[in-house]
C-alpha cells in the first residue's frame, strides 16, 4: 500500500505571492505550493525542496501519501499538478490535495512485468502496451504497483487488465475496460518485412530531422506557477 511521509510546510502570506517573492523562495531552496481539498481552506504554502524530492521518490512515487503539517494542523494529502523546470527538472510548484480517508480518489498505478526470462521462449517479442492504469481507491489502500507475471507466454498470447483484477484492494475499481491488453507476445519482424513496412509508410531512405535545444530560453524562476491562482484539480 502507499507509503506515508511527513512533510512540514510554512504558510505564505497572500501579499507575498508575486513573481519576485516566489523567485526568492526558490533561491532559498523552497518550493511554493497550495493546499486545498477535504476540510481545508485553500492555503498558499512552501516546503523544503530537498524534503519534497525525497517524499516523491519512494517506491510509491507520486501516489505517496503526505501528512502535511501546516500551522499546527496535519492534513492527509497527495501531490497533484507538479510543475517542473523544462530543463533542470526541478519542481517549481506543487498542489497538495487534502483527502478523506473514507472516500475514493483517483490514482495512476504502474504495471510491472515479472518472470520475463520465462516468457517468449519460442523467439517471440515481449510487447508491453499498458504501463499504468487509473483506478478509484481509498487513499490508505493505494497500491504502489501491480505486478503481472508473463511466465509461459508465447507468440500470439495476450494478458489483459482483467488478469490483474485480483490485485485490486477491496472496494477499488479500474477506470478503464477490463479487456484492455497489457502485454502481448509478437512474432519477430524480419529485415525484409521491416523494409516493406518502411516503404509502405513512405519513410524509406529518409534521415531523421535533428532539432537542437541550444538557444532555447527556459522559463525564469521569477515566473509564478499558474496553479497559484487557481487550485488544480485531482489528476
Amino acid at each position: 500500500m502507499a507509503d506515508q511521509i511527513k512533510l512540514h510546510a510554512e504558510q505564505r502570506q497572500r501579499k507575498g505571492q508575486g513573481k519576485g517573492a516566489v523567485g526568492r523562495l526558490r533561491k532559498q531552496g523552497r518550493v511554493p505550493g497550495i493546499v486545498y481539498g477535504h476540510e481545508v481552506t485553500p492555503t498558499p504554502v512552501d516546503v523544503d525542496a530537498l524534503e519534497l524530492y525525497h517524499a516523491l521518490h519512494t517506491e510509491a512515487g507520486l501516489n505517496v501519501l503526505i501528512r502535511l503539517e501546516v500551522g499546527g494542523d496535519t492534513h492527509l494529502t497527495v501531490a497533484r499538478d507538479l510543475q517542473r523546470h523544462p530543463i533542470k527538472g526541478e519542481t517549481l510548484h506543487v498542489d497538495f490535495l487534502a483527502v478523506d480517508e473514507a472516500s475514493q480518489i483517483g490514482a495512476e498505478i504502474p504495471i510491472h512485468l515479472a518472470d520475463e526470462d520465462d516468457a517468449a521462449e519460442d523467439g517471440g517479442v515481449i510487447n508491453q502496451i499498458l504501463y499504468s492504469v487509473p483506478i478509484l481507491v481509498k487513499p490508505l489502500d493505494v497500491p504502489n504497483y501491480f505486478e503481472m507475471s508473463i511466465a509461459g507466454m508465447s507468440i500470439g498470447d495476450i494478458r489483459r487488465l482483467e488478469d490483474l483484477a485480483d490485485q485490486l484492494p477491496e472496494g477499488a475499481e479500474f477506470e478503464v475496460e477490463l479487456d484492455r491488453a497489457v502485454v502481448t507476445i509478437n512474432a519477430p519482424v524480419t529485415e525484409e518485412e521491416l523494409e516493406a513496412l518502411e516503404e509502405a509508410a513512405g519513410i524509406e531512405g529518409e534521415e531523421p530531422e535533428l532539432v537542437s535545444e541550444e538557444g532555447e530560453e527556459a522559463p525564469s524562476d521569477e515566473d509564478e506557477a499558474p496553479a497559484e491562482d487557481v487550485p488544480g484539480g485531482e489528476s
